[in-house]
């Protein structure tokens, strides 16, 4: 089996795990999480998606972050959501001139594919990852246009089942905006 295949193939398949469990607010989720962000780390940089390969390795740091934020902050009642306040949330907007720039280093950098794409989806999935590790209820209301841009991104890079499972996570993430609300 070839190497792309079966690093995709699993880093799928353990991220579904890790986002059913992160909707269900489970701290078991946060390794199958760190798992799948690490074998995603070694495709996307034989895919020369570079930035996207940076932002997977963050996501291995910070599921080892979630999981001990998610084990301190669990009880018998489970995982309890905090809320950010709306003037905190105007800080993604920070996000927008961030990508634009990282987007235009990225450029300059040979073998890069799609750049601008690649920045906008690290940089607010840092945010959206950060706010999933605190327990934000916000956090699913930047992974549903994040997941869809997704979808673009890696289907033109012919990553197939990734762009699948970001239809998956799409559809998940709307369950999930809609079960951390309660």
């Amino acid at each position: 089996m070839h190497i792309d295949i079966l690093l995709e193939w699993s880093a799928t398949l353990l991220g579904l795990l890790f986002i059913y469990g992160l909707i269900e607010r489970k701290v078991w989720a946060w390794p199958f999480g760190t798992l799948s962000a690490a074998l995603s780390v070694a495709l996307f940089l034989r895919a020369g998606l570079y930035a996207e390969s940076g932002l997977y390795f963050v996501y291995v740091l910070m599921g080892f972050y979630g999981w001990r934020q998610w084990y301190a902050g669990s009880s018998s009642e489970g995982i309890e959501l905090i809320s950010l306040p709306p003037k905190l949330q105007f800080l993604a907007l920070l996000g927008i001139p961030i990508a634009l720039l990282l987007g235009y280093a990225l450029n300059t950098l040979p073998g890069v594919s799609y750049a601008y794409f690649d920045a906008f989806t690290t940089v607010f999935g840092l945010w959206a990852t950060w706010q999933e590790a605190k327990r934000i209820r916000t956090a699913f209301h930047y992974w549903i246009p994040l997941n869809i841009v997704s979808v673009i991104l890696y289907g033109v890079k012919g990553l197939w089942v990734y762009a699948a499972l970001m239809v998956i996570y799409s559809a998940m993430s709307v369950v999930g905006f809609i079960r951390w609300r309660k």
